[in-house]
């Protein structure tokens, strides 16, 4: 015969659930959450608009399934955010169609924070004391069926928004490359210094555990097929290359995404004139 506390263990209380992402609605730091600036720019297809506190689960959601889901079934409700997103102004793409966030990134403005996430990644002091209004953009992300030109046009317009109404000088942060690869790492950094497409100002190098401790002359010697290295590159980082953005240091190698990250800065004083013109106009 069960015992008293073992019926309470197994019935009714197994029956019961919690609320969906109840511990990140109720969250004191997702409470009051609010956009600092608001964006709204609608195309035939899409709405791109500045997330309000109920979309932020359907967002980590999203970005669990790009950046972290193994296919594996698993009963929890899984997402990804860490302990900068209730600070971040976030940005999500709507499909009119189905409703549902296909497309996501997030903003942290200088004028409003003086720590961010790349600094976990790099060493960028020298960066950072250098005058001027900051964006961090990050987790970038897309759904697998949304990966055209539209969406990827309705980004750099959502970027150029927020960088005029801002006064933003500078765009940054870690463009993810999904691999872990040693020789790929030495053939993308040889390849974009190929490209001149790597910055040295600012002595931006990775730190700890994410130091791939890749010596300038391995990257020197490494041979590679610039057809297939160039095949590595995602859409998204070679936009950001197309608008200027240069390379800064090594990647730093993150397990826990499965990727390796590119430290990249675009002056906004050194834009891309066909980006300025379609992207960052004055209103």
């Amino acid at each position: 015969m069960m015992n008293a506390l073992t019926q309470l263990k197994s019935w009714p209380f197994r029956l019961f659930r919690l609320p969906k992402a109840w511990d990140i609605k109720f969250s004191p730091r997702f409470l009051s959450y609010t956009s600092t600036l608001n964006l709204f720019i609608e195309t035939p297809r899409y709405i791109l608009q500045s997330a309000t506190r109920d979309q932020l689960i359907e967002l980590f959601e999203l970005r669990y399934q790009i950046f972290l889901e193994d296919g594996s079934e698993e009963e929890e409700d899984n997402y990804d955010l860490d302990q900068f997103d209730h600070v971040c102004d976030h940005i999500v793409i709507l499909d009119k169609d189905s409703k549902k966030i296909v497309g996501t990134y997030r903003i942290l403005c200088s004028t409003w924070a003086d720590h961010y996430y790349s600094q976990g990644e790099f060493s960028l002091d020298h960066f950072i004391k250098e005058q001027g209004i900051k964006l961090e953009l990050g987790r970038a992300c897309i759904h697998h069926g949304h990966r055209n030109g539209a969406v990827i046009d309705l980004l750099w317009r959502g970027i150029g928004e927020y960088s005029v109404r801002s006064g933003a000088r500078y765009l940054f942060g870690c463009s993810s490359i999904k691999t872990i690869s040693r020789e790929n790492a030495l053939a993308i950094t040889h390849y974009f210094q190929n490209q001149n497409m790597v910055g040295n100002d600012y002595n931006i190098h990775p730190i700890g555990k994410f130091d791939m401790k890749l010596d300038s002359e391995e990257i020197l010697h490494t041979h590679y097929d610039e057809a297939e290295t160039k095949k590595l590159v995602p859409p998204l980082l070679k936009s950001y290359i197309s608008a200027g953005a240069l390379v800064y240091g090594t990647p730093a190698l993150d397990i826990e995404f499965k990727c390796q990250d590119y430290f990249t800065i675009i002056d906004l004083e050194k834009l891309n004139s066909s980006y300025r013109k379609r992207y960052f106009k004055e209103a």
